[in-house]
């Protein structure tokens, strides 16, 4: 009942500002007609103050100069009232349009205030349920903290083995292939032993024959000779 009344007021104070609107001025001039005659009063007056020492200069050239220069006044008195008139015209115009302006608004303010508290009451209700909401939801994180932050645990502990058994199958992987390089370089060097064995033997065998060679031809040598001595000895 308290809002519908409120809005009621409302729309009844916004009937009355909209009226207050629609009143002119008495003059009939809207604002800027009447800034724009104060305006046009001024260049009057600039205006005439030029023609009147224009006036003068001329005046001081003429024999009586004194009815001249009086004239010269009065046209100038006369246009300065001219414009003093519509001077006081606008300025009163723009006075009382800013009157009726400032009336407006506030009875404008006044028509929008049940609808302004009408307003704040629902903004000040949406916020209290924000907060409520935010709150839940703060309520729900904080609870559901320590689960998320064991499921993190886990996660990073589940990782950390998959990294440490990945390592150990290289380190396994790393050990199994230098110990068959090991054993590729035991049985290289085992054969170029047994290789270097079987040249010397051969080698060795090469040298006894060689030697054997070599006695059995002295041998036959010294047969040889001795058998030729012999022949000779039997031929003297």
């Amino acid at each position: 009942m308290h809002i519908r009344s409120l809005l009621a007021l409302a729309l009844m104070l916004t009937q009355a500002w909209a009226a207050a609107q629609t009143t002119d001025a008495p003059s009939g001039l809207t604002l800027d007609q009447a800034r724009a005659q104060r305006d046009q009063a001024k260049t009057m007056k600039a205006q005439a103050r030029k023609t009147y020492d224009t006036d003068v200069k001329a005046c001081q050239s003429k024999a009586i100069a004194i009815g001249c220069v009086s004239s010269a006044k009065d046209r100038r008195a006369e246009i300065f009232k001219q414009a003093d008139a519509l001077e006081l015209e606008g300025r009163t115009v723009e006075r009382e349009t800013l009157r009726r302006e400032a009336e407006a608004k506030a009875a404008k303010r006044e028509a929008e205030a049940p609808g302004r508290e009408a307003k704040d009451q629902a903004d000040a209700e949406r916020f209290r349920e924000n907060e409520a909401r935010r709150a839940t939801e703060r309520e729900k994180r904080q609870a559901e903290e320590p689960a998320k932050l064991e499921s993190r645990h886990d996660k990073v502990a589940a990782e950390k083995a998959a990294r440490e058994r990945k390592l150990e199958k290289q380190r396994k992987k790393d050990a199994r292939q230098a110990e068959a390089a090991a054993d590729r370089a035991r049985e290289k060097a085992e054969k170029q032993e047994q290789q270097a064995e079987r040249i010397k033997r051969i080698d060795e065998r090469k040298r006894i024959n060689a030697e054997q060679e070599k006695r059995r031809l002295a041998k036959q040598a010294a047969a040889e000779s001795a058998a030729a001595a012999r022949a000779g000895v039997e031929r003297k």
